[in-house]
């Protein structure tokens, strides 16, 4: 049954890409070249669509209740719907958060899978939520799917990472013999290696052959956050609760870093910029798969220490949640540092173009395409 789950995943999404791929660029759901972006031509968004698919398909086809699948695949029909909108036509942030609040109002009222308990955080016993937790589910959940989107800004990283997250769980739900939670870790973890076989910069590739979009980043956000909680709470619990912290580290400090800075500016915590930490060790001078098994090492690192801790060293969820508190205080001075660092020597270094200067030099490229009224009422903006 596993080898079966995991090659169907595997061959039916494989499938879904060679399927859509064509029709991404017959309809024009294509992620295009711009300032901001590094490819050189079109690539289709379609990676999130063929992962959606093939867990749909899989999930039909096999008689497995997995985590109350009808809650799941209702809450994922409507991510992946207004993901392809965004993809296709930009949707309005306020909307998109809208959508993910009514996906996990799905999770936790129909599939009835919510955070009750935070875990003995403090030393003072476990902290249980009661009537807050549909409130509080709501906004990790909404976090999560963001710090996976919000990360996804080089070839594999957010599939990567997802998939680090989801081996973990299912290795340690495989050695728990929790099955129904290993089941669904195959599914997904199949999804999305057959989608990384075509978006990672491999087999000669230069670029990305499909991108995942906000479909895609959004459905594998939501996901992990699904299998989190369903393995953090109740009586399936196979981690505790201050584990997924751990699990989802790098996600989790990057866009809450990123978020903190921006506000602190006095700016939108969506407002787009180039701080992340693919953005940082860009600057530091490493390649786009330097990075990213750099970024996915310490991934592993941390989703391993989420489950070794509390077994091989008796560490507890109180100094768990301490260690991951100081763990984010240095991960974000340390990244404050290296943005001060990059606009110093940007400072420092006027002959040298910088790429805020080359951004600024496309722009003023692709004014020429607008029409020359509009160009000229831009040019005189403050």
């Amino acid at each position: 049954m596993p080898a079966l789950l995991f090659l169907t995943s595997l061959l039916t999404t494989i499938i879904f890409i060679v399927v859509l791929y064509p029709c991404a660029q017959k309809i024009g759901l294509l992620d295009k070249p711009n300032y901001r972006k590094h490819h050189q031509k079109p690539v289709p968004l379609i990676g999130g669509v063929a992962i959606y698919f093939a867990i749909l398909f899989t999930l039909l086809i096999t008689d497995i209740q997995i985590f109350q699948q009808t809650g799941f695949i209702a809450a994922a029909t409507i991510l992946v719907l207004v993901g392809l909108l965004d993809d296709y036509r930009e949707v309005a942030v306020k909307y998109r958060i809208l959508a993910q609040i009514i996906a996990t109002l799905i999770m936790t009222e129909i599939s009835e899978i919510k955070i009750m308990d935070l875990g003995d955080l403090f030393g003072t016993g476990h902290i249980k939520l009661e009537a807050f937790s549909t409130a509080f589910t709501v906004f990790a959940v909404v976090g999560g799917i963001n710090a996976f989107n919000m990360i996804d800004g080089i070839d594999g990283l957010s599939g990567s990472l997802a998939l680090v997250s989801v081996i973990t769980l299912a290795i340690l739900s495989w050695s728990l013999e929790n099955w129904l939670i290993y089941y669904y870790c195959l599914i997904l973890a199949a999804t999305i290696i057959a989608f990384l076989l075509f978006n990672l910069r491999i087999f000669g590739r230069k670029s990305a052959a499909i991108f995942l979009g906000d479909t895609g980043s959004t459905l594998l956000g939501f996901s992990v956050c699904w299998l989190a909680i369903y393995a953090s709470q109740g009586e399936n619990a196979i981690i505790t609760p201050t584990s997924v912290l751990w699990l989802i580290a790098i996600p989790l400090l990057d866009s809450v870093s990123v978020m903190c800075r921006r506000m602190s500016k006095g700016r939108s915590p969506f407002y787009p910029d180039r701080e992340h930490l693919h953005h940082l060790l860009a600057l530091a001078g490493y390649k786009v798969n330097q990075k990213l098994i750099i970024i996915v090492v310490f991934a592993v690192f941390f989703s391993g220490a989420s489950i070794m801790a509390p077994v091989l060293l008796g560490v507890s969820e109180q100094m768990s949640f301490i260690s991951f508190l100081c763990l984010f205080a240095v991960y974000y001075w340390c990244t404050n540092k290296a943005c001060q660092t990059q606009k110093s020597s940007t400072i420092q270094k006027p002959c040298a173009e910088s790429e805020i200067e080359q951004i600024e030099k496309l722009e003023h490229v692709q004014l020429s395409f607008l029409d020359l009224k509009s160009a000229k009422s831009l040019s005189r903006e403050p």
